[in-house]
């Protein structure tokens, strides 16, 4: 259909081009549920903060659940066929990581490739000139939203990419796994850290459960206490991208 409405424009035929442009609004109305107004998709699709999640599962409502087999150029012109939408720029590169993380594997086992979409799905545009390092919010955000758009890999990172994600822990201070991403983490971060602290991991997600359960609770300046909030500090920030 997509393929006949070009055509359509480079002949000119506007004839033609009402009668796919009604046909497929109609089948775009499959897609979207009632409770959304076309207005609230434009405003999710138009705000920076959307995360990619929101922004994936809006573009199946629109275009269908096949859109990122199209060519970018395509994509574009039918979100503005079908809703008047025009991405800006941050949102732009949320829509191209998410038509590449679901055309292609290499996120799962190229730390360059994640490290690109962690930034892309957090709103930190990805730069190919310049080598970012994303945030520990961001890394725990990009497993969460690549595992959501690709539940075929069934959460299956390869080995450079889970060290990779260590990697961004440590060196932020947090040497023990993120409970959320624990299952990615554990084995090769307790590789990189002391037994020492490995031998704390239970007491420091002890003390991390109790600060989720009780905010207003003493946090002591111990490297128990320290990490812990450090990894409130992370998972917070990943909740936040992922709204």
């Amino acid at each position: 259909m997509t393929s006949r409405l070009m055509d359509a424009y480079v002949l000119g035929d506007k004839d033609k081009i009402r009668s796919i442009k009604s046909e497929i609004d109609e089948q775009s109305k499959k897609y979207e549920p009632e409770s959304v107004s076309g207005v609230q998709l434009n405003s999710i699709l138009n705000d920076d903060k959307a995360s990619a999640i929101k922004v994936y599962e809006h573009l199946n409502r629109m275009l269908g659940d096949d859109w990122w087999e199209w060519e970018i150029e395509t994509i574009h012109k039918m979100l503005f066929i079908n809703g008047g939408v025009v991405l800006e720029e941050v949102n732009n590169d949320k829509m191209l990581a998410i038509r590449h993380c679901c055309r292609s594997d290499a996120c799962f086992d190229d730390w360059y490739e994640f490290n690109q979409m962690a930034l892309s799905f957090s709103g930190s545009i990805a730069n190919f000139e310049c080598l970012r390092s994303p945030s520990p919010g961001m890394a725990i955000n990009a497993v969460k939203v690549i595992d959501y758009i690709r539940p075929d890999n069934e959460g299956i990172f390869g080995n450079e990419v889970e060290a990779y994600i260590c990697v961004i822990m440590t060196e932020n201070g947090i040497y023990t796994p993120p409970p959320s991403i624990v299952f990615y983490t554990k084995d090769k971060m307790e590789k990189m850290v002391s037994k020492e602290i490995v031998s704390m991991w239970p007491d420091i997600l002890k003390k991390y459960n109790s600060i989720v359960v009780d905010r207003e609770i003493n946090i002591s300046e111990n490297i128990v206490d320290i990490q812990a909030k450090r990894l409130i500090v992370a998972e917070t920030a990943a909740r936040k991208y992922s709204r």
